[in-house]
């Protein structure tokens, strides 16, 4: 890949143009008010002369200038003219703008769980009702993830966004693309396995091998952000709400590699905490040590969402630390339109000082 090419991938360029008509000094407009006033005043009379010729009256009529075509044509075309000569002075323009972004994206991998534990019901979202009152409504786990990853990649649409799925092994469902619809789309298939019940037959996950692969999802998620170099910041977000017990790669492990190519990790643990029953010591559902772990080796950090509004705010923060560089600019040229009006006052001239001329003469 030459120099170019990696410029252009790395650094997103988007350019808005508009075009507005100006006048670059409006102020010679106001002679145009002018004209119809010199029109009124050259068809008043003038005032009377002194001497009275009484016996040359009755060859006044002969004396006059005949009323003809060119002679009415005349003074309108001069009249334009000097109209044209006035809009060519006030220098009538186009200004074009152009807002030119340039967007340095980051690259981020989604990690998602879809391990059987993520159907468990405890995630709680305020909701409006019908009659716009506030309720708390119940959803799992799956979906809370499913609802909040499609927020978070609306709210980042200069980022390229990949995804991995994962249970028992892990599963490349989007490479890295700016096509975040496709992105959201896939999300929106993830299912989780159904064991079967009443006469009905069992149906596997989207992942059919059950269990917690985090490391493989890790190794995997790095895997493609390594393959853009030129990107100058990549990240994973991984949302589990178990423990490794799956995969070829433990999650440390695979944090220290992707710690040696660049990548930070984000990991967020969804789910309530419970313990197993009331009687027994308290034991954490989830991995919390090797969660954090995970951050602090890439520089990442560990969010707990025991909620919808723990999640929500979980990639709000993700959001925040994770700024998209973007420098905008604006141009602005200018085209000069006054040529046209000058052109047209020259042409109107010629033919109002021709029809002038050619116009006939009074009878001797």
């Amino acid at each position: 890949m030459d120099t170019a090419t990696t410029q252009q991938t790395a650094e997103l360029a988007a350019t808005d143009s508009t075009q507005e008509f100006i006048f670059g000094e409006p102020g010679w407009l106001w002679l145009l008010l002018l004209l119809p006033a010199l029109l009124l005043l050259r068809r008043r009379s003038g005032t009377a002369t002194g001497i009275l010729h009484p016996t040359l009256s009755f060859v006044a009529a002969h004396l006059r200038r005949p009323a003809t075509l060119a002679g009415r044509l005349g003074p309108v075309f001069l009249s334009l003219a000097a109209a044209a000569l006035i809009v060519a002075l006030a220098r009538p323009q186009w200004r074009n703008t152009y807002e030119e972004q340039k967007v340095s994206g980051i690259d981020i991998m989604l990690a998602c769980d879809l391990s059987g534990s993520m159907a468990e019901r405890d995630m709680v979202f305020k909701v409006r009702d019908n009659r716009n009152r506030l309720r708390q409504t119940a959803v799992d786990r799956l979906t809370a993830a499913q609802h909040v990853l499609k927020e978070f990649i609306s709210g980042r649409p200069n980022d390229r966004i990949g995804l991995v799925a994962f249970a028992g092994k892990a599963k490349l469902c989007s490479p890295l693309t700016l096509d975040h619809g496709i992105v959201r789309y896939v999300i929106d298939q993830f299912y989780l396995a159904h064991p079967g019940s009443f006469g009905q037959a069992a149906r596997p996950g989207y992942i059919e091998q059950d269990g917690t692969a985090i490391g493989s999802a890790i190794a995997s998620a790095a895997t493609r952000l390594n393959e853009r170099q030129e990107t100058k910041s990549k990240v994973i977000i991984l949302v589990t709400d178990g423990v490794n017990n799956s995969g070829s790669i433990t999650p440390v492990e695979a944090a220290k590699q992707a710690a040696a190519l660049g990548i930070k990790i984000f990991t967020i643990a969804i789910g309530r905490d419970e313990r197993l029953s009331r009687y027994t010591a308290k034991i954490d559902t989830f991995d919390e040590a090797t969660l954090k772990e995970i951050a602090q080796i890439t520089g990442g950090r560990f969010y707990r969402a025991s909620s919808g509004a723990g999640l929500l705010k979980a990639f709000s923060s993700i959001d925040q630390l994770e700024k998209t560089d973007i420098k905008r600019r604006t141009l602005q040229s200018y085209d000069e339109l006054f040529p046209w009006p000058l052109g047209l006052a020259c042409i109107l001239l010629a033919l109002g000082c021709l029809l002038n001329y050619t116009r006939p003469r009074p009878a001797p």
